[in-house]
Formats: structure tokens, C-alpha cells, sequence
């Protein structure tokens, strides 16, 4: 007797369209890329539809986020229309480009995964209801309502601006074909604001797989690691009040942009409190080192304040790349923390907002190598879920449901 086998499905294609500039070193860029080349990685043909803003070749700057080349990643490069002080033009050259370079792969049945809310809602709305996945890293309503807060800037959120935000935001919820989130709380935001809605599965962000082995905690003076962006609802300043109580070891600042003001502000802060000589401050700096200084690290701080948006909606990926090294971690006790750090098991968690209990956090893991490394390997062991592959093979099990 014969069988006769089904025909095999053809590989997923997916877009992954994202409006960065490429390289784009910050934590946005480096996630969108990784996720691409994973996603390749899993056996889909991936897509990245990204800016054309550097002359070097694409394999060159692939390798700047430890990506070699792989059969299953495209990068496409636009060429964005620019005017010197002018943010609307290369957004909407960027919205424009993106959307013809979708439509003919749409037509031969690709599908989009974008974490652009507004790309998302221009592609839904054309003609046949593409299958566009849209991927939330948080309500951007929300985020744009708490804007003062979260970047200092002291302007006041526009209404209008609002309610467009929050009825394009309830569009695309709607309209997906699925809806990714990096947190179960940004989930939940979203359908208590918007209703519920079926096909929704919680992502959370994604880190490099771990060493098969665990190093352990690195001898010699300790370090104390930062990296990200400096703005204040990052916890930076914070971090700075607190490191000044603690007595001994090294504070490591990766991020910010020299010139930019976030960058003046919490340097003015460190020598304000004479800690000059014991803060290091390099800047914005290639994947590749934030890898190096990890190694180095005996703790990493994760110090974010309390606001609407890290409440529920912060997934960082320097907290999963922590995990990854095998490095003990302070962080913000929150919601949103706690869906993956857990206090005295694989992270040490403290008050929001608080710089004396951050500094008793600090000072308890420099002090007691034990806990630190109990906590450091916790976290290396449970680093494998949120590996960049385990990411993109959640992903994929999404985007074969909508194809």
C-alpha cells in the first residue's frame, strides 16, 4: 500500500520592517536585528527593511551586533529622503519606501511582524487586510500621555495628538492578524483599553544563548554595570545617588550620547557627588563591547523608576543579556520585573525610587559573593528561555497561525 506524503509548506516569509537608522546601536536597534536574524535562524526567509544611513556593507554592520551572514536574512536598505532639522520628512519618505517595498511581497503572501504602530496601520489599511503582526512594546498612548515624566522634557502632552494615538493604536489591536507583546502587563493594558481580542501571545525580549558553563563571578575590583539610554525614567540618576554609598568598586555607565543632554545632566551629577574617580562614563558603545563589560561586571543594575509605562510595560533586553553572562542583578521591583526576576532566586529586587534601599541592594552583593554568584548562576540557568532563538521560535509559531 502507498501513502501519499502532503506537500512540505513552503518556509514563513516575514517583513520586518523597522525605521532605524542601520546600524542603530541602542537597545530598539539591537533587538529588531537580533530578532530578524533569529527568525532566519528558525527557518523562516526574514526581511529587514531598515534605512540606508552608513556606506559600510550590510555583512559589516550585521557583524557590529555579532550577526554573521545566514541564507535565511535579507537586510534591504531605503534610501530615506532628509532635510537638515526635519524629523516629518525621513518618517514619512520611511512610511512611504516601506510600504511600496511591502505591498509586492504581501501580493505573493509574505506577512509583516513590526513593532512601527503607525507602518502597521497604513499596511492594514490596504485593500485584502495584509497579515500584519504587530509587535508591542508598549501602549504608545500611554507612553506619549506620561512623555514629561519619562524624558524630562516639561511639555505637555497635545490631546489631539493623543486621541489620534489611541485610535490608531485601537486600529491596529483590532485589526492584526495577531498582536506579539514583551510583557504579559502591556497585554493586559491593551485590552482593558481597547476590549479583547483573540490571537495575542506574550514575546518577552530576547538575549545572546548563554556559555555552556557557567564562568562565575569575575575576581578583582568590583564593578557595578549600567547600559542603556539615559533618560530619567531609566533610573540612572538614581543609580549615581546610590552608588555614592557605597563604599568600595567601580560604577560603568554604557550609554548616551556626548552633547545630548541626558548625557550632561548625569555627568554633572557624578562629579556634583565627587564620584569622578570611581565612575566610568564611555558612551553609546557596539554590542560587542557592552559584551565585554558584562565579563567584567559583578552586578548589573536595572534601576527604573515607577511610572504608568515601566509598571507593566518594561521588557529590558540588558536585563536578559545579564542573565545571559551569568551576572547577579539589581533591579526595580515592579510588575513588570517580576515576570521574570525573582527576588532572592535569580535577581536581588528593591523599592522603586528609593536610592538608600538600591545602595543596601548594591552593598549586600559586593559584600556577599555567595548570594551573588547563587543568584548570577539562577539567572545564567534561566537565561535559555530568552534566548534570541527560543524568541524566534515562539514568533513563528504566531506567524504560522495567520499565514
Amino acid at each position: 500500500m502507498s501513502t501519499t506524503r502532503a506537500p512540505a509548506r513552503a518556509p514563513l516569509d516575514v517583513l520586518v520592517p523597522a525605521d532605524i537608522r542601520f546600524p542603530l546601536e541602542r537597545a530598539n536597534g539591537v533587538q529588531i536585528v537580533k530578532t530578524a536574524a533569529a527568525l532566519g535562524g528558525a527557518g523562516a526567509r526574514a526581511t529587514l527593511l531598515v534605512r540606508h544611513s552608513d556606506p559600510r556593507p550590510t555583512a559589516e554592520i550585521l557583524a557590529l551586533f555579532g550577526v554573521g551572514p545566514h541564507p535565511g536574512l535579507r537586510v534591504r536598505r531605503l534610501h530615506v529622503l532628509h532635510r537638515r532639522g526635519s524629523f516629518a520628512l525621513p518618517r514619512a519618505s520611511f512610511l512611504a519606501r516601506a510600504t511600496l517595498a511591502a505591498l509586492p511581497a504581501l501580493r505573493r503572501g509574505a506577512l509583516v511582524l513590526t513593532r512601527d504602530l503607525q507602518l502597521a496601520d497604513v499596511l492594514l489599511a490596504v485593500p485584502g487586510r495584509p497579515r500584519v503582526v504587530y509587535e508591542a512594546h508598549a501602549l504608545e498612548a500611554l507612553m506619549y500621555a506620561e512623555r514629561a515624566a519619562l524624558y524630562g522634557t516639561g511639555e505637555r502632552p497635545d490631546e489631539g495628538k493623543r486621541a489620534r494615538l489611541f485610535a490608531r493604536e485601537r486600529r491596529v489591536w483590532r485589526r492584526a492578524a495577531a498582536v506579539v507583546t514583551t510583557t504579559a502587563g502591556i497585554r493586559d493594558s491593551f485590552a482593558e483599553s481597547y476590549g479583547e481580542r483573540p490571537r495575542v501571545r506574550v514575546v518577552p525580549n530576547g538575549c545572546d544563548p548563554p556559555a555552556a558553563r557557567f564562568a562565575g563571578l569575575p575576581a578583582g575590583e568590583p564593578e557595578v554595570l549600567y547600559a542603556g539610554q539615559l533618560y530619567p525614567w531609566k533610573g540612572v540618576d538614581l543609580l549615581v545617588e546610590a552608588f555614592a554609598e557605597v563604599p568600595r568598586g567601580r560604577l560603568v555607565i554604557l550609554g548616551g550620547i556626548e552633547g545630548e543632554p541626558d548625557t550632561a545632566r548625569v555627568r554633572a551629577l557624578v562629579e556634583r557627588l565627587g564620584l569622578s574617580a570611581r565612575v566610568d562614563m564611555p558612551g553609546l558603545v557596539p554590542q560587542a563591547r557592552v559584551a565585554a563589560a558584562l565579563a567584567r561586571a559583578t552586578v548589573v543594575a536595572v534601576p527604573f523608576l515607577r511610572t504608568a509605562m515601566t509598571e507593566r510595560h518594561t521588557s529590558p533586553l540588558k536585563a536578559f543579556e545579564a542573565m545571559a553572562a551569568g551576572r547577579a542583578i539589581v533591579a526595580t521591583d515592579l510588575p513588570s520585573t517580576r515576570e521574570v526576576l525573582r527576588h532572592g532566586e535569580n535577581a536581588w529586587l528593591v523599592a522603586p525610587g528609593d536610592p538608600a534601599a538600591l545602595a543596601a541592594g548594591l552593598r549586600r552583593l559586593l559584600e556577599d559573593r555567595a548570594l551573588a554568584s547563587s543568584l548570577a548562576r539562577a539567572a545564567w540557568a534561566a537565561a535559555p528561555a530568552y534566548a534570541w532563538p527560543a524568541r524566534a521560535r515562539a514568533l513563528v509559531e504566531v506567524l504560522e497561525e495567520v499565514r
